[in-house]
């Protein structure tokens, strides 16, 4: 009985190929992630933190859900010749977004659309190690929730467009694992 454990526990992998991949990286992905965006709840800027592109961004982001009825904002000008402008959610709002913490503070968050996986493409094993590979794990975002058009700081997130997740994929302690090591790529 030792003897068939040991056996089995040493037993050689499956060489890896674009279906093996496929299998591998198919049961850790869902077919639908949902995707969030977020807004400060604080904007600010003064003479030592200018007002950038992502100010902007959430002020604009403010307007639009202050227009929908999900926040009230507060504030303006300084005396310093800066501004501060604060959100604060409604009775409206309150069901729908989310908080967290960020860099720039806490933040609302709302559900705006899913990635959606779309497989593996560029398989490549390495040419030496029969259990050693990379691919590219395809992607796109889709179904846009209400809340999609309204946050204008979702940063690099259009509907329909591919991109890729490069990944690692190997052999060890008697499993195939794999690891991101790029996250987000543009295929087009």
């Amino acid at each position: 009985m030792a003897f068939c454990i040991a056996l089995f526990a040493c037993a050689k992998p499956d060489p890896l190929t674009k279906q093996k991949a496929e299998q591998i990286l198919g049961s850790y992905t869902f077919q639908r992630e949902p995707i969030y965006a977020e807004v400060p709840q604080k904007v600010f800027w003064n003479a030592r933190f200018p007002k950038d592109d992502f100010d902007e961004k959430s002020m604009r982001t403010f307007e639009n859900l202050r227009k929908a009825g999900y926040i009230t904002v507060t504030g303006g000008p300084t005396p310093d010749g800066g501004a501060q402008y604060v959100a604060k959610v409604t009775e409206k709002g309150f069901h729908l977004l989310g908080t967290a913490p960020s860099a720039r503070g806490p933040v609302y968050r709302a559900l705006i659309c899913y990635k959606r996986y779309d497989g593996v493409r560029d398989f490549q094993r390495h040419p030496t190690e029969l259990t050693t590979g990379r691919a590219e794990l395809v992607w796109h975002y889709d179904d846009p929730t209400p809340f999609y058009p309204l946050f204008e700081t979702k940063i690099n997130k259009p509907l329909h467009h591919s991109f890729a997740s490069l990944v690692s994929i190997y052999w060890e302690n008697h499993q195939y694992k794999f690891e991101v090591m790029v996250r987000k790529t543009d295929v087009s």
